[in-house]
């Protein structure tokens, strides 16, 4: 999944344009963030994957990609199970910066693919 969407597949197509228009601006600013983009690809097919039943999602490459992927999936589970530990593994992997966008994206992503899940039948 793409940082970028098309009004094909954009669940933001068939909301309000004051709602729609910010939403889709965050996206396209989480790219230029500093956040590595295939780490936010892969947390982003991850949700997909949870909440949509998307294709399955690549498997983590390293520890970096390990942690960030066990955030995202306790986060969309239930955000305040994040534990002091997996906070601590994820400032060993990314800065401060790093940490705020990608805790911004996650939000996001979930946010798309909750709204591509309930307007599945009016998307078609």
């Amino acid at each position: 999944m793409g940082m970028s969407s098309t009004s094909t597949d954009n669940p933001l197509a068939a909301l309000d344009s004051h709602v729609a228009g910010p939403l889709e601006e965050l996206v396209q600013a989480l790219d230029g963030v500093g956040l590595d983009r295939g780490l936010l690809e892969l947390c982003a097919a991850r949700i997909e994957q949870m909440i949509g039943g998307g294709a399955s999602a690549a498997s983590p490459q390293d520890d970096r990609e390990r942690v960030v992927l066990a955030f995202t999936e306790q986060y969309v589970l239930d955000a305040h199970g994040v534990t002091d530990e997996l906070c601590a593994e994820l400032n060993a992997h990314l800065s401060p910066p790093e940490l705020s966008a990608l805790t911004t994206a996650i939000a996001t992503f979930e946010a798309l693919a909750r709204s591509r899940a309930v307007l599945k039948g009016v998307m078609e």
